[in-house]
């Protein structure tokens, strides 16, 4: 029977698991060797090495700019991404008696047209066969394996890893699913723990003992990153053990740094609160309390830490399911759906095989001569049918004669007052047919029905006659009285109302005058009179200007006065005169 095979490929690690027993697991860095003349191939977890390596692909599928390699090739992310998948595919299933059926997975948070494009690249890699199903499907098939079968409910799938984190919430049950869209954060996850260890480390070295060193330096540089790798696998150890020890090897330095589980975890322990704040938020935006959820899945590498049980269990007072390597769990979560199809395909052919006998003697059956059916008894006539003896193409006949007649009176063809206002003058005979078509819904055809006119003569007083020698004449009178005339004697029939007596003129029959109707007369309309009122206008009477200084003129002219007499005076003494 062939084992599922299970892919998950995120920003920094690349996962595949097999479904066996236990199971097979390979773990490698999300980073490409395209060296040339070689196979593509995944590096190490820990490899350091940078050349001819490409990375950077695992959030940029379908994203229409182009990856550039160290030998200026350009790339597709999706191209890349299921290069990636094909060499893990080759090397889990390599010495495998029969090939794995593959699952891959990808972010819950991708579009319909990203899964897409992913899908396209895969079957141009060779990877025809291969399943894509969302990481949170993953996720849940395991938790149902591994947990047992689930009651309805709300799980919360916490997912750091190193580079973010994601928030899903699905339900449990029979109504399995994702509710809301969820939450993405990249202010969280493993790079920014070891970049928080790393400075850590070099607090505590610069403590101990002096040292200088340049950090633009290429071998400075080297050793930094070389650095951070060690912090990344410190903190991994300390997932599991209490306490391990970290070497510092920089230009100048070189020594060794005891770390211990609890100040780890509180370099990280203010991150994870905060990380506590997406979930909520992830909650009340798909309209849910935090008291809904029943419970949390860890996923990633970075849920491996102790701590983040802890937290997640206080703060959202909610049971936390974690595997014993978290950072497998949507891979190993693939392979056992990757096992269920394989499980359904084979059950599939078996049934096809048990009915090959049966679809044989179904088909000698379909060839045997089938028995002859027994006649069915004629239809009786309905009442419709046999009503006078009336064909229905009789009666339609008639109903489109009455049509036609009816369209003749609205038009003026024929008017209402022939027969009774005709002169003793006899008609040509006529044997015309007139015909109809209707034309019903558009694409359809009606059908054409005749109608028959009737011979009509124009008997004595001016009555109009209907009939043929040796039966009974029909009179129509001008009183519109209707007498039979027997052609033998030319009297009335008896029981027959005599003839009307016939005009003084000329014999026509009188025509019922229609009295004219007066039109009522509209009355002319008068506008009533309209009494403007006379508005007295108050008079204004112009206050008297009085002068408030009466006498200003007449005191100026006489002190000029006085003034003028008595310079005479003055200078009388001054001239001696």
């Amino acid at each position: 029977m062939n084992a599922g095979l299970g892919i998950r490929i995120g920003s920094v690690t690349a996962v595949a698991a097999l479904d066996t027993d236990p199971v097979t697991s390979v773990v490698k860095r999300s980073a490409l060797d395209l060296r040339p003349g070689a196979a593509p191939s995944l590096a190490e977890l820990w490899d350091r090495s940078a050349r001819h390596l490409i990375s950077g692909f695992a959030d940029r599928v379908g994203d229409p700019v182009e990856l550039i390699d160290d030998d200026g090739r350009s790339h597709r992310a999706e191209d890349l991404y299921a290069t990636a998948a094909r060499a893990l595919v080759a090397e889990v299933s390599a010495g495998a008696d029969s090939a794995p059926t593959v699952v891959v997975t990808h972010p819950t948070r991708w579009t319909a047209y990203t899964a897409e494009v992913l899908g396209e690249a895969l079957d141009r890699a060779g990877l025809a066969d291969v399943t894509l199903v969302p990481e949170s499907v993953a996720t849940m098939r395991w938790l149902e394996v591994t947990r047992g079968p689930q009651s309805d409910g709300l799980a919360v799938i916490y997912d750091l890893g190193a580079s973010a984190l994601d928030v899903t919430l699905m339900r449990t049950g029979s109504d399995v699913g994702v509710v809301g869209t969820g939450d993405h954060s990249q202010e969280f996850g493993g790079a920014q723990f070891d970049h928080a260890i790393m400075q850590y480390v070099l607090d505590t070295v610069s403590g101990s003992q002096s040292f200088e060193f340049d950090p633009f330096d290429p071998d400075t540089v080297g050793a930094l990153v070389e650095l951070r790798a060690r912090c990344g696998q410190a903190k991994e150890q300390l997932s599991y053990d209490t306490s391990t020890s970290l070497t510092v090897d920089l230009p100048g330095l070189h020594t060794e740094v005891r770390l211990v589980r609890s100040e780890i975890e509180e370099l990280v322990r203010a991150s994870l609160l905060a990380s506590v704040g997406v979930v909520r938020d992830a909650v009340a935006a798909a309209g849910l309390e935090v008291t809904d959820i029943d419970q949390v899945v860890l996923v990633g590498g970075s849920t491996a830490i102790p701590l983040v049980a802890e937290l997640i269990s206080s703060e959202l007072r909610a049971p936390v399911v974690a595997g014993p390597r978290p950072e497998l769990t949507v891979a190993v979560g693939a392979a056992i759906l990757g096992s269920d199809i394989a499980d359904a395909t084979a059950a599939d052919d078996a049934a096809s095989l048990a009915a090959a006998p049966t679809a044989a003697v179904a088909s000698a059956a379909a060839a045997a001569p089938m028995p002859r059916p027994t006649p069915r008894p004629a239809p009786t006539p309905t009442a419709v049918e046999s009503d006078a003896g009336m064909s229905g193409r009789k009666k339609a006949g008639l109903v489109a004669g009455s049509v036609v007649v009816l369209a003749l009176l609205a038009g003026g063809g024929l008017s209402v007052g022939t027969a009774l206002t005709s002169d003793n003058t006899t008609p040509a005979e006529s044997n015309s047919q007139t015909s109809i078509s209707e034309t019903g819904t558009p694409g359809t055809t009606a059908a054409v029905a005749e109608a028959e006119t009737t011979t009509a003569t124009t008997g004595e007083n001016g009555s109009a006659a209907a009939g043929s020698e040796g039966s009974p004449t029909t009179v129509v009178n001008a009183d519109g009285t209707v007498t039979q005339i027997d052609p033998a004697t030319g009297a009335p029939v008896a029981g027959s109302p005599a003839p009307a007596a016939a005009p003084a003129d000329n014999g026509a029959a009188t025509v019922p005058t229609i009295p004219s109707v007066a039109a009522p007369t509209v009355p002319s309309y008068q506008p009533p009179a309209v009494q403007v009122p006379n508005v007295q206008v108050p008079s204004y009477q112009a206050p008297t200007f009085t002068n408030p200084l009466p006498n200003t003129a007449n005191s100026v002219d006489k002190t000029l006065g006085g003034v003028v007499g008595i310079v005479p005076k003055i200078l009388d003494p001054i001239t001696g005169q």
